[in-house]
């Protein structure tokens, strides 16, 4: 939908601001750029509405180089936003909706029932606001016109410049989940700029950290989190934010990944005495002993085995092969209701291959826990 190639920007033909960039934006994903001030993360979005023009190197839009499309018409099918609204003072909210559909030559009605359309997607009765002006409007809501305006054309793509950052925290986070409801119902592709790395996270399906004009990691929040590319993004992320953050978090992250299996072919008292031997409750059974991961066959508990009168009988005929298992991807926030709604102290996690890769357990999440109230205290000193 969107790639920039080589891009280099210089203001004075000797200093870049932007250094040989590369970044490659998918149709309806919705990609934050973020970094300190002076990273050049308002720079590269001001150039791919050409509201400045790369040094060199190309962009595309939609698969075309935007240099054979008009600066004038290019904007008209981007919708913009900035942290300042920028709605005309003496036009009418309707009328401020209206403007690019006016000059794309749409007749009066068309662009009032999309006006009145936009006002109630951004949750602002249109017989309210319609004809009313910018100064009657709070902060947030000012912004929602700019939503709505930006979308007043249907564009594919929208550039969206810092938009929340000027209001404050409740406001903000009501307007970050109205965003992500619109792009629910709408599937646009967004571009967003901001300095706030939890907005970045929330909003996010794709992270561009980026310092002295360049993409140090262009990644998913999960794995910017988990697996920070260098020093500068480890730091600028937080090295705890991810404890902070358990919606962050999989099954992956949180199970115990030395585990212990036993063959199908293993008795009762072997197996019995590998649970002593490990101080475990739990076993899960497999078709062979080996390093490699392997499908469950089931499970079997020590009560299970002392209650056991065949002394010969081998796990695959006895063990419980109802279970239930999470893939290694699943969220963390789903296997606390999974165990929950299941009243279930052990939960298997397996591959894409159905292998048994760890086990979940009240310990390993005690563990998370703990982390997280860790973090929490050292902040709070």
């Amino acid at each position: 939908m969107i790639e920039l190639v080589n891009i280099t920007k210089s203001y004075d033909g000797k200093t870049n601001v932007i250094e040989n960039l590369n970044l490659h934006i998918d149709k309806g994903e919705i990609v934050v750029l973020i970094g300190e001030s002076g990273c050049g993360k308002t720079t590269t979005l001001r150039m791919m509405n050409r509201l400045n023009d790369p040094t060199s190197g190309t962009i595309m839009i939609k698969g075309e180089d935007y240099t054979k499309i008009s600066k004038i018409e290019l904007r008209r099918q981007l919708g913009y936003v900035i942290q300042k609204v920028g709605l005309m003072p003496h036009l009418t909210v309707g009328k401020n909706i209206e403007m690019i559909p006016e000059l794309k030559g749409w007749d009066k009605k068309k662009r009032k029932d999309r006006a009145y359309e936009l006002l109630e997607l951004v949750d602002l009765p249109p017989e309210d606001y319609y004809d009313r002006y910018p100064h009657e409007l709070s902060g947030g809501q000012q912004q929602r016109i700019g939503v709505a305006r930006a979308l007043a054309v249907n564009p594919d793509i929208i550039l969206m410049d810092e938009p929340f950052s000027a209001l404050d925290p409740i406001t903000r986070e009501q307007l970050q989940k109205e965003l992500l409801k619109l792009q629910d119902e709408l599937g646009k592709t967004i571009v967003f700029v901001t300095h706030d790395m939890d907005e970045a996270l929330k909003i996010g399906d794709r992270i561009a950290v980026m310092k002295d004009g360049k993409i140090l990691q262009y990644d998913t929040p999960e794995e910017i989190l988990k697996n920070p590319a260098n020093e500068f993004v480890e730091y600028f992320v937080g090295k705890d934010r991810l404890w902070k953050s358990p919606e962050m978090l999989n099954a992956n992250d949180i199970m115990h990944k030395s585990l212990v299996t036993v063959g199908q072919k293993r008795s009762p008292a072997q197996v019995i005495e590998v649970m002593k031997k490990k101080d475990m409750e739990l076993l899960f059974i497999v078709e062979k002993e080996t390093s490699k991961p392997q499908p469950p066959i089931g499970y079997i508990t020590r009560k299970n085995l002392k209650e056991q009168e065949d002394h010969k009988v081998k796990m695959s005929e006895i063990c419980n092969k109802d279970f239930i298992s999470v893939h290694q991807n699943a969220n963390m926030v789903d296997v606390l209701k999974i165990m929950e709604e299941n009243e279930i102290r052990y939960l298997p996690v397996l591959d894409d291959d159905k292998n048994l890769i760890g086990m979940i357990t009240t310990a390993s999440i005690l563990n998370i826990i703990t982390k997280a109230v860790a973090v929490k205290e050292e902040e709070n000193k």
